[in-house]
Protein backbone atom coordinates (compact mmCIF):
# COMPACT_ATOMS: atom_id res chain seq x y z
CA UNK A 1 0.00 0.00 0.00
CA UNK A 2 1.33 3.56 -0.96
CA UNK A 3 1.80 5.74 2.16
CA UNK A 4 -0.86 8.64 2.41
CA UNK A 5 1.62 11.06 2.13
CA UNK A 6 3.58 9.78 -1.14
CA UNK A 7 0.16 8.99 -2.53
CA UNK A 8 -1.05 12.83 -1.69
CA UNK A 9 2.24 13.96 -3.15
CA UNK A 10 1.44 12.32 -6.53
CA UNK A 11 -2.07 13.89 -6.58
CA UNK A 12 -0.76 16.91 -6.12
CA UNK A 13 1.66 16.56 -9.09
CA UNK A 14 -1.39 15.42 -11.25
CA UNK A 15 -2.74 18.65 -10.01
CA UNK A 16 -0.05 21.25 -11.07
CA UNK A 17 0.44 19.63 -14.43
CA UNK A 18 -2.80 19.98 -15.20
CA UNK A 19 -2.87 23.37 -14.26
CA UNK A 20 0.77 24.31 -16.17
CA UNK A 21 -1.40 23.32 -19.22
CA UNK A 22 -4.18 25.12 -18.71
CA UNK A 23 -2.48 28.08 -17.95
CA UNK A 24 -0.38 28.25 -20.91
CA UNK A 25 -2.71 29.16 -23.37
CA UNK A 26 -3.12 32.21 -21.86
CA UNK A 27 0.12 32.87 -23.04
CA UNK A 28 1.18 31.93 -26.65
CA UNK A 29 4.54 33.24 -27.34
CA UNK A 30 5.82 32.30 -23.91
CA UNK A 31 8.95 30.75 -25.67
CA UNK A 32 11.38 31.45 -28.46
CA UNK A 33 13.38 28.83 -30.07
CA UNK A 34 15.99 29.70 -32.98
CA UNK A 35 16.47 27.96 -36.72
CA UNK A 36 18.32 28.68 -39.14
CA UNK A 37 19.07 32.14 -37.83
CA UNK A 38 15.46 32.87 -37.37
CA UNK A 39 13.73 33.13 -33.98
CA UNK A 40 10.48 31.54 -33.92
CA UNK A 41 7.52 31.30 -31.06
CA UNK A 42 6.06 28.36 -29.87
CA UNK A 43 3.23 28.88 -31.89
CA UNK A 44 5.86 28.38 -35.02
CA UNK A 45 5.80 32.17 -36.14
CA UNK A 46 8.95 33.49 -37.51
CA UNK A 47 9.32 36.73 -35.70
CA UNK A 48 12.12 37.93 -37.97
CA UNK A 49 10.38 37.28 -41.70
CA UNK A 50 7.01 38.52 -42.56
CA UNK A 51 6.53 36.50 -45.78
CA UNK A 52 5.29 32.96 -46.25
CA UNK A 53 3.46 30.27 -44.54
CA UNK A 54 5.41 30.21 -41.32
CA UNK A 55 5.97 34.76 -41.47
CA UNK A 56 4.58 37.17 -39.08
CA UNK A 57 2.28 38.71 -41.77
CA UNK A 58 -0.82 38.07 -41.31
CA UNK A 59 0.14 35.29 -38.78
CA UNK A 60 0.97 37.05 -35.78
CA UNK A 61 -2.82 38.06 -35.57
CA UNK A 62 -3.88 34.69 -34.54
CA UNK A 63 -2.08 34.44 -31.70
CA UNK A 64 -4.46 37.85 -29.74
CA UNK A 65 -8.30 36.90 -31.00
CA UNK A 66 -10.73 34.53 -30.89
CA UNK A 67 -9.79 31.72 -28.18
CA UNK A 68 -6.88 34.08 -26.95
CA UNK A 69 -7.63 37.09 -26.48
CA UNK A 70 -6.57 38.83 -23.64
CA UNK A 71 -5.14 42.10 -22.64
CA UNK A 72 -5.30 43.97 -26.20
CA UNK A 73 -8.82 42.52 -26.83
CA UNK A 74 -10.28 43.49 -23.62
CA UNK A 75 -8.59 47.14 -24.13
CA UNK A 76 -10.93 47.04 -27.11
CA UNK A 77 -13.94 45.92 -25.39
CA UNK A 78 -13.35 48.74 -23.15
CA UNK A 79 -13.85 50.80 -26.10
CA UNK A 80 -17.04 48.94 -27.27
CA UNK A 81 -18.72 49.95 -23.58
CA UNK A 82 -17.30 53.25 -23.13
CA UNK A 83 -18.12 54.60 -26.74
CA UNK A 84 -21.68 54.57 -28.31
CA UNK A 85 -20.62 55.97 -31.47
CA UNK A 86 -18.55 53.61 -34.04
CA UNK A 87 -16.37 57.24 -35.66
CA UNK A 88 -15.86 58.38 -32.04
CA UNK A 89 -14.95 54.89 -30.79
CA UNK A 90 -12.81 54.36 -33.89
CA UNK A 91 -11.02 57.73 -33.59
CA UNK A 92 -10.29 57.56 -29.59
CA UNK A 93 -8.60 54.10 -30.35
CA UNK A 94 -6.30 55.21 -32.87
CA UNK A 95 -5.30 58.42 -30.45
CA UNK A 96 -4.92 55.72 -27.52
CA UNK A 97 -2.87 53.22 -29.84
CA UNK A 98 -0.34 56.91 -30.91
CA UNK A 99 -0.61 58.29 -26.83
CA UNK A 100 1.09 54.90 -25.83
CA UNK A 101 3.28 53.63 -27.99
CA UNK A 102 6.76 54.90 -29.54
CA UNK A 103 7.99 54.19 -32.81
CA UNK A 104 11.34 52.37 -32.47
CA UNK A 105 13.70 50.34 -34.79
CA UNK A 106 13.74 46.70 -33.67
CA UNK A 107 17.44 46.90 -34.38
CA UNK A 108 17.77 49.24 -31.52
CA UNK A 109 15.26 47.49 -28.97
CA UNK A 110 15.24 44.20 -29.60
CA UNK A 111 17.82 41.66 -28.69
CA UNK A 112 18.10 37.75 -28.50
CA UNK A 113 20.87 36.53 -26.79
CA UNK A 114 23.35 39.36 -26.94
CA UNK A 115 22.52 39.78 -30.63
CA UNK A 116 19.98 43.27 -31.79
CA UNK A 117 17.37 41.67 -34.31
CA UNK A 118 17.22 43.51 -37.71
CA UNK A 119 13.58 42.62 -37.76
CA UNK A 120 11.07 41.71 -35.21
CA UNK A 121 7.44 41.58 -35.08
CA UNK A 122 5.94 41.37 -31.27
CA UNK A 123 2.23 40.35 -31.09
CA UNK A 124 -0.43 42.56 -29.68
CA UNK A 125 -0.45 41.38 -26.46
CA UNK A 126 3.02 41.67 -26.05
CA UNK A 127 2.74 45.61 -27.20
CA UNK A 128 -0.45 46.12 -24.27
CA UNK A 129 1.62 44.34 -21.72
CA UNK A 130 4.48 46.88 -22.61
CA UNK A 131 2.64 49.93 -22.08
CA UNK A 132 1.31 51.38 -18.89
CA UNK A 133 -0.52 53.78 -18.24
CA UNK A 134 -0.45 54.64 -14.87
CA UNK A 135 3.51 55.26 -15.17
CA UNK A 136 3.27 56.69 -18.32
CA UNK A 137 5.29 53.66 -19.72
CA UNK A 138 4.91 53.53 -23.65
CA UNK A 139 5.44 50.40 -25.32
CA UNK A 140 8.11 50.68 -28.40
CA UNK A 141 7.80 49.17 -31.55
CA UNK A 142 7.50 49.42 -35.36
CA UNK A 143 5.09 49.71 -38.14
CA UNK A 144 4.26 45.51 -37.97
CA UNK A 145 3.66 46.12 -33.99
CA UNK A 146 1.41 48.96 -34.14
CA UNK A 147 -0.41 47.38 -36.36
CA UNK A 148 -0.68 43.81 -34.76
CA UNK A 149 -1.67 45.58 -31.66
CA UNK A 150 -4.46 47.76 -33.45
CA UNK A 151 -5.60 45.01 -35.32
CA UNK A 152 -6.56 43.27 -31.65
CA UNK A 153 -7.77 46.40 -30.16
CA UNK A 154 -9.93 47.34 -33.34
CA UNK A 155 -11.61 43.61 -33.42
CA UNK A 156 -11.97 44.01 -29.80
CA UNK A 157 -14.17 46.94 -30.20
CA UNK A 158 -16.07 45.59 -32.89
CA UNK A 159 -14.73 46.24 -35.91
CA UNK A 160 -13.94 44.31 -38.87
CA UNK A 161 -10.13 44.61 -39.22
CA UNK A 162 -7.46 43.75 -42.00
CA UNK A 163 -3.64 43.89 -41.45
CA UNK A 164 -2.09 45.37 -44.86
CA UNK A 165 0.95 43.94 -46.01
CA UNK A 166 2.73 47.09 -48.16
CA UNK A 167 6.43 47.53 -49.60
CA UNK A 168 8.38 47.90 -46.54
CA UNK A 169 5.90 48.90 -44.32
CA UNK A 170 2.33 47.53 -42.51
CA UNK A 171 -0.70 49.14 -41.33
CA UNK A 172 -4.17 48.43 -41.08
CA UNK A 173 -7.83 48.88 -42.41
CA UNK A 174 -11.28 49.20 -40.77
CA UNK A 175 -14.66 48.55 -42.08
CA UNK A 176 -15.96 52.22 -41.37
CA UNK A 177 -17.86 53.63 -44.59
CA UNK A 178 -19.76 55.88 -43.06
CA UNK A 179 -16.47 58.14 -41.37
CA UNK A 180 -16.40 61.11 -43.54
CA UNK A 181 -13.21 62.13 -43.50
CA UNK A 182 -11.23 59.75 -45.10
CA UNK A 183 -8.90 60.48 -48.24
CA UNK A 184 -9.91 57.05 -49.86
CA UNK A 185 -12.44 54.13 -49.35
CA UNK A 186 -10.85 50.53 -49.90
CA UNK A 187 -12.45 47.92 -51.54
CA UNK A 188 -11.05 44.12 -50.52
CA UNK A 189 -11.32 41.52 -53.09
CA UNK A 190 -13.85 38.60 -51.88
CA UNK A 191 -15.44 40.77 -49.29
CA UNK A 192 -18.72 41.10 -51.04
CA UNK A 193 -19.38 44.93 -49.84
CA UNK A 194 -18.55 48.47 -51.82
CA UNK A 195 -15.63 50.23 -51.38
CA UNK A 196 -15.45 51.52 -47.19
CA UNK A 197 -12.24 49.99 -45.56
CA UNK A 198 -10.23 53.03 -44.26
CA UNK A 199 -6.75 53.43 -43.25
CA UNK A 200 -5.13 53.27 -40.08
CA UNK A 201 -1.88 54.70 -39.45
CA UNK A 202 -1.08 54.57 -35.92
CA UNK A 203 3.30 55.17 -36.69
CA UNK A 204 2.63 58.96 -36.31
CA UNK A 205 1.20 61.14 -33.49
CA UNK A 206 -0.31 63.17 -36.02
CA UNK A 207 -1.82 61.02 -38.57
CA UNK A 208 -5.59 61.01 -38.25
CA UNK A 209 -7.70 57.94 -38.65
CA UNK A 210 -8.61 57.25 -42.63
CA UNK A 211 -5.47 59.00 -44.07
CA UNK A 212 -4.26 56.60 -46.72
CA UNK A 213 0.02 57.47 -46.82
CA UNK A 214 0.36 58.94 -50.91
CA UNK A 215 3.08 56.25 -51.01
CA UNK A 216 0.38 53.40 -50.96
CA UNK A 217 -2.52 55.54 -53.17
CA UNK A 218 -2.17 53.60 -56.11
CA UNK A 219 -2.93 50.34 -54.09
CA UNK A 220 0.00 47.22 -54.63
CA UNK A 221 -0.58 46.42 -51.07
CA UNK A 222 -2.58 43.19 -49.80
CA UNK A 223 -4.73 43.10 -47.07
CA UNK A 224 -5.33 40.18 -44.73
CA UNK A 225 -8.47 39.93 -42.67
CA UNK A 226 -8.23 39.16 -39.18
CA UNK A 227 -10.63 38.01 -36.76
CA UNK A 228 -13.70 36.12 -37.70
CA UNK A 229 -14.54 37.34 -41.09
CA UNK A 230 -15.53 34.72 -43.39
CA UNK A 231 -13.61 36.03 -46.21
CA UNK A 232 -10.09 35.26 -45.19
CA UNK A 233 -8.15 32.58 -47.06
CA UNK A 234 -5.07 32.33 -45.29
CA UNK A 235 -4.56 29.57 -43.28
CA UNK A 236 -3.67 30.19 -39.58
CA UNK A 237 -1.21 28.53 -37.63
CA UNK A 238 -2.64 25.66 -35.08
CA UNK A 239 -2.38 26.85 -30.96
CA UNK A 240 -0.07 24.90 -29.21
CA UNK A 241 -1.58 22.84 -26.38
CA UNK A 242 1.26 24.95 -23.62
CA UNK A 243 4.40 26.93 -24.47
CA UNK A 244 6.92 25.00 -24.08
CA UNK A 245 5.91 20.75 -23.54
CA UNK A 246 2.27 18.98 -23.91
CA UNK A 247 0.22 17.50 -22.12
CA UNK A 248 1.91 13.73 -22.90
CA UNK A 249 5.18 14.74 -22.21
CA UNK A 250 4.13 16.12 -18.79
CA UNK A 251 1.80 13.40 -17.62
CA UNK A 252 4.76 10.74 -18.88
CA UNK A 253 6.66 12.37 -16.21
CA UNK A 254 4.35 12.33 -13.69
CA UNK A 255 3.98 8.59 -14.51
CA UNK A 256 8.35 7.85 -14.10
CA UNK A 257 7.99 10.21 -10.70
CA UNK A 258 4.89 7.83 -9.88
CA UNK A 259 6.63 4.72 -10.46
CA UNK A 260 10.07 5.76 -8.41
CA UNK A 261 7.11 6.19 -5.68
CA UNK A 262 6.06 3.03 -5.72
CA UNK A 263 9.42 1.50 -5.75
CA UNK A 264 10.53 3.86 -2.61
CA UNK A 265 7.36 2.72 -0.97
CA UNK A 266 8.35 -1.05 -1.53
CA UNK A 267 11.48 -0.80 -0.37
CA UNK A 268 10.58 0.87 3.15
CA UNK A 269 8.76 -2.36 4.01
CA UNK A 270 11.14 -4.34 3.12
Amino acid sequence: MVPPRLLFLFVLLCVLVVAHCQAAKGFPASSFTIEDGDWYDNWGIDRNYYGGSHGYLPNLATETLNENKELAYNIGERFLADYQSETDRAVAILKYVQTWTEYGYDSDNVVRDGIAQEEWAWNADEMAHTLDETTGVRAIGDCEDMAFLCGTVYVGAGFDAAIVDATDHAALLIWLPEFANANSYWDLPNDNRDAGWIWVEATGNSNPLGWTPPDYQDGGWTAYPIGNLEFVTEPAPTPPTSPSINMEVLLAIAGVIFSIILALAKARRR
